[in-house]
């Protein structure tokens, strides 16, 4: 039953993980006063910056939009249109980048197969170099910034981002995590 137990605890650490972005980091400008913001706007026509290789689909770029939106709305903050009217303005940038790992490991199996032979202990062994095995991976990873700018003062005052390797149904917009990646970031807004 303990037994039982411990797999249920780990499958669902295992699945609460792939919900969230791996690593998120939060700065913010230490002299300012979020408590009074109150409305909030896109800072701009065109909020979202693309950084990397690949295209950026346009249904993304809302997804992220309405979950952005929600998230702030859902902590109090209005929206308006009207960016002269804000107390702040959000932007974000969607980024990724194509890596691959390559794991070179000793392989002490192979090294020593060449001296397995009938009679070996007659015979001088062959001498064999190090061998070694080597696993290749490659991945994409996804970057997610989020950027609040106070409008009276017209400069940063927060910036929130994360990133994590994409799986291939994202790659491909068959699955859609904007909303727990940006719950995610913006839990950090407005710091304490």
């Amino acid at each position: 039953m303990k037994f039982v137990t411990a797999l249920v605890a780990a499958s669902a650490l295992a699945l609460s993980a792939c919900a969230t972005p791996g690593r998120i980091t939060t700065d913010f400008d230490q002299s300012q006063s979020f408590g009074e913001y109150q409305t909030f706007a896109w800072a701009g026509d065109r909020p979202m910056s693309v950084l990397g290789a690949r295209l950026v689909p346009p249904a993304v770029q809302a997804e992220v939009a309405n979950a952005i939106r929600a998230d702030l709305e859902s902590k109090g903050y209005r929206y308006t249109e009207n960016v002269a009217e804000a107390d702040f303005a959000v932007s974000f940038t969607i980024g990724t980048r194509d890596g691959v790992d390559v794991i070179e490991m000793p392989d002490f199996f192979w090294q020593d197969r060449v001296n397995w032979r009938w009679g070996g202990r007659y015979f001088p062994p062959i001498p064999t170099g190090p061998v070694t095995r080597s696993s290749v991976r490659e991945y994409t990873e996804g970057t997610l910034a989020i950027d609040i700018y106070d409008v009276s003062r017209r400069s940063p005052v927060w910036h929130g981002a994360g990133q994590r390797n994409l799986t291939r149904s994202e790659l491909r917009g068959e699955t859609n995590t904007a909303a727990a990646d940006t719950q995610a970031i913006l839990s950090g807004f407005p710091p304490n």
